[in-house]
Order: structure tokens, then sequence, then C-alpha cells
């Protein structure tokens, strides 16, 4: 008997023992201070607070177990933040799986869900997720609208455009690596060319071809110079066009229909864009 409660109690000092391994680790904080940042204006305040909570915690930690050490510690604080694990399919293997930490936050009338944007380090010479630090939050908003048009001219769609354009355009200057280099910088220098992608021997062979991403393109400035710089390297608009036009949050519907309704558009479609909070 005296054996069986000398077992018992090497059983209890063992079960104590785990019990306060797994204990989150602390960080000196104001907790009253940390929750009053729990706000749309203010959340981006809690970014070194997070790091400074992931920093304490042990390297070998795996990516799951961060996400859970995340969520507890977050949902420790008095004022209720009700952080959660998010989960998504692996597009791979086809299996759920937690793809990170989320928090809801109000924004006016709406509550959004922020998730934890974790930092994109240099290691070896790759970019890689690291799982050690963040660099803020993102939330996603319904507030753009894909639109395809028909084979068109550009000023014909110019006084629409108030986001982001990606088209394909030939230059029949002579097709040399020299000539493309001097497009590509002249067109990279000007501040509404966002990603630029060029080729030797795409198309016709006796011309280089440019795949340009135009922004902020309702600016009259910008279309009158576009046109210019379009005449200066011979550039022609050689396919239907991919338009990514911003609009009010939530009113995706009604601008489809507006856009189905004009000659230039083949279709519209509603779409989303990431919002960050750094």
């Amino acid at each position: 008997m005296k054996n069986v409660f000398k077992n018992a109690a090497i059983v209890l000092m063992l079960a104590i023992g785990v019990s306060a391994c797994d204990k989150e680790p602390e960080i000196e904080i104001d907790k009253d201070e940390f929750c009053s940042y729990f706000n749309m204006e203010n959340i981006h305040k809690t970014i070194p607070y997070v790091n400074e909570f992931l920093a304490t915690l042990p390297n070998n930690t795996s990516r799951e177990r961060t996400f859970e050490h995340l969520e507890t510690w977050f949902n420790s604080f008095s004022c209720n933040i009700n952080a959660r694990i998010l989960w998504g399919v692996d597009l791979i293997w086809g299996q759920n799986q937690m793809r990170g930490v989320g928090i809801p936050i109000k924004d006016g009338e709406r509550v959004r869900m922020l998730e934890v944007d974790f930092a994109i380090i240099e290691y070896r010479g790759n970019l890689i997720v690291t799982h050690s630090q963040i660099d803020g939050f993102s939330h996603i908003k319904q507030d753009a609208i894909n639109v395809k048009t028909n084979l068109t001219q550009i000023d014909e769609v110019f006084d629409f455009i108030n986001a982001s354009g990606l088209d394909r355009y030939l230059s029949f200057m002579y097709p040399d690596s020299v000539n493309l280099g001097q497009i590509r910088s002249s067109l990279l220098a000007k501040s509404y060319v966002g990603q630029i992608a060029s080729h030797l021997h795409w198309g016709p062979p006796d011309a280089i071809t440019f795949f340009i991403e135009l922004l902020n393109m309702h600016n009259l400035e910008y279309q009158k110079d576009w046109i210019e710089t379009m005449k200066k390297y011979k550039l022609v608009e050689n396919a239907q066009m991919m338009i990514q036009f911003r609009i009010p949050e939530g009113t995706g519907k009604e601008w489809e229909t507006k856009f189905e309704n004009l000659d230039f558009v083949h279709w519209a479609e509603r779409s989303y864009t990431t919002h960050r909070i750094r």
C-alpha cells in the first residue's frame, strides 16, 4: 500500500511538472494599455508586443504550436480578444490544416477578421515565411471588380479606369536587348507604371512584347503621357485588356450590372483586395 501511494505521488509530481512547462511565457506589459489598442485605428501598436511574445517561444516551436501559443496568449487578456485559429484546405494534399491566427476587430458598424501576417525573411538566398515574428495584420474587402474588355483602343476606357490594368503591348522598334532595356527603364521611371514583363521573342519576330501594369489611370496627365509614350516607343495594343476597378466596398453587384451594359466590356465580376496594417 505504501508503494502505491509513493507511485501516486510521483505521477502527481509529473503531472504538475508537465502543466508548468506548458504554461504560456510571460512578458512585461501594461495589459490595460494593450487591450486599448484592439481597434482599427490602433491595432498596429500591438505589433512590437506580439513580436516580443513570439521571441519567448523556443526556436524549434512548430508552425502549428506557434499558432496555438499565439491564440492562447491573445485570449489570456481580460478584454476578451477572441482570437482563433484559422483553417484552410491544403492545395497539394487536399487536407484541412491550420493556416494562421485571426482576430475579430470592430470597424465602424462592421466586424472584420484580421489575420496575423507573419514576416517574410531571406534565408540562404531564398525568401521564406518565419513564424518567429510578424509584420502586422491584413483583412479582405470586396472593393474591386475585374473587367475584361473586348478588343478596343485604350482611350475608350481611360475615362473609367481608377485602379490598375494589365495590358499587352508590342513595340515595333528594332527588337534587340538594347532597345528592350531602354524602353523598360524609361517605363519603370514613370510613377504610374507598376510591374513590367518583357520579351524579345514572345510575339512577332519584328517586335518587342511588353506586359505593362498601369496604375491610377483616372489621372488625366497620366493618360496624356501614356499616349505620348506609346507614340514614342511605337507601342501598339495587341490584346484584350483585364482591368481591375476599385469600387465602394460591397457595391460589386451594382457595378457588375453597370459594366456589362458598356460596349467595350466582355465580362465583369466582383473581386477582393487585401488591406494590410503595418
